[in-house]
């Protein structure tokens, strides 16, 4: 390769089309939406205990009980749902991104994609496919065998048609994940030959363009980052971050203690205790629930906080780097901006998560047939729809914001290599240049102290 030619290699990030964008985008979505489901969920339970446990007049006013109870059904539908979800969406990003980075082979052989684009098609979408289909298996044969054992020993599952039904739909099920899992591995080898043909040429001009940004960054001049850029200016928020996340597992650790002298094991009988014993027992569920719900919303405000102050920073940067005059910030400024989750995608799943499930939860149980005494029936049904409403919007929303992220995403990174020259650090060397640099300032501290001395 002629010299000029050499001197021009990049690892660079490969922009993202519509289709790559909004795969990738649904797989946040789901990922926040099945975390914020589960979290949801947990929540609730802890809130039918404390009401049971301490709180008798109020559960039996609000028929909090009756509404727990009917997230169960819904429970054991969404579970399977989104564990099948997560690898269906991750196949799809994986095919696309086989895709843009076949599209990028062809058009630009000698522009060399960044470790964290190559990496996402380290699995292969037929690989997702088999997870997916795995996961129906699996599910089937719960469910088979569970309908088989009740038609078989009992004497009014014997008798009822839909039970053999669900059998038979269980057998062909996992008979056809036999089947499908041969094809997807053909499927799979295929992949992997398309992987192995557009990476070639890269893996050759790996070494190549790592020299050519060392060479680059070793000559540029070094300066310091704005002060919203240093990582000094992000480390209160972060430990405030991280007191409030002990605190919360320390509240969840308390409540639980309070389960656990109610009902020591899962086959134990609930267990009464006299004065004051008993009125610390409930003490202990109600205060521990309350300290969960008020840390968890701490927690979810500070994690809003360091979301927007995340975005300020990369906004911050991008503006800086905008003249794209070639200069170097210290590894702990420049390096996270390349690689660390972004703002976008921080909020997609804040969205996803702390919005959707919440509304979806009021939405399915409405839908279950949600009563109570105090409500009419017109009102809940119309909180059903809204709740149902919110669910969709907040998940639209979350799937815009992820999308437009993305998109984002290449075009700041880029401008950011052209001025850093990074080379193509991952997330091992990031996180060892972090901790050589918090050694570095330790030392100099110590020495600091001691020539005070």
């Amino acid at each position: 390769m002629p010299q000029r030619a050499a001197s021009q290699l990049r690892f660079v990030e490969v922009p993202e089309t519509t289709a790559s964008a909004v795969a990738r985008a649904g797989v946040d979505v789901a990922i926040g939406f099945t975390a914020g489901t589960a979290a949801t969920w947990v929540l609730l339970l802890v809130a039918a205990i404390v009401f049971d446990e301490a709180l008798w007049d109020l559960e039996r006013a609000t028929g909090f009980d009756e509404f727990f109870r009917l997230t169960v059904p819904a429970l054991f539908v969404l579970g399977p749902v989104l564990a099948l979800a997560i690898p269906t969406l991750s196949g799809v990003a994986a095919a696309q991104s086989l895709r843009l980075l076949e599209r990028h082979a062809a058009q630009h052989p000698d522009a060399v994609p960044s470790w964290a684009q190559e990496s996402r098609i380290a699995i292969l979408p037929a690989r997702y496919a088999r997870r997916a289909v795995l996961t129906i298996a699996v599910v089937a044969m719960a469910v088979g065998g569970f309908a088989l054992l009740f038609g078989l020993f009992d004497d009014e599952g014997r008798g009822q048609p839909a039970v053999w039904a669900i059998v038979v739909v269980s057998v062909v099920a996992v008979l056809g994940w036999l089947v499908v899992r041969v094809l997807l591995q053909a499927a799979e080898e295929e992949q992997d030959a398309r992987r192995v043909a557009i990476r070639a040429p890269w893996q050759r001009l790996e070494s190549t363009t790592e020299a050519m940004e060392r060479r680059r960054r070793e000559a540029l001049p070094v300066e310091d980052p704005p002060a919203l850029l240093r990582p000094r200016a992000f480390a209160r928020l972060e430990t405030a971050l991280i007191v409030a996340a002990v605190a919360t597992g320390v509240s969840v650790v308390a409540w639980f203690a309070s389960v656990w002298l109610r009902q020591p094991c899962r086959r134990c009988d609930e267990q009464y205790y006299d004065e004051p014993v008993e009125r610390f027992i409930d003490g202990l569920s109600l205060y521990g629930g309350i300290a969960i719900a008020v840390c968890g919303a701490i927690v979810v405000l500070l994690t809003a906080a360091f979301v927007i102050v995340r975005r300020i920073r990369e906004r911050t940067a991008f503006r800086q780097v905008a003249d794209g005059r070639p200069r170097w910030w210290t590894d702990d400024a420049a390096l996270p901006l390349l690689l660390r989750q972004r703002a976008g995608r921080m909020t997609t799943w804040l969205v996803a998560g702390g919005i959707a499930p919440p509304a979806l939860w009021v939405a399915a149980v409405v839908v279950s047939g949600f009563e109570p005494e105090w409500a009419d029936a017109s009102a809940v049904r119309t909180a059903g729809v809204v709740a149902a409403v919110v669910a969709i919007a907040a998940s639209g929303s979350a799937l815009l914001i992820a999308t437009r992220d993305a998109r984002a995403a290449a075009v700041e990174r880029n401008a950011l290599r052209t001025v850093f020259s990074p080379g193509d650090p991952d997330l091992k060397e990031i996180a060892e240049r972090e901790a050589q640099a918090r050694r570095a300032r330790r030392a100099a501290a110590r020495a600091a102290r001691r020539g005070q001395s």
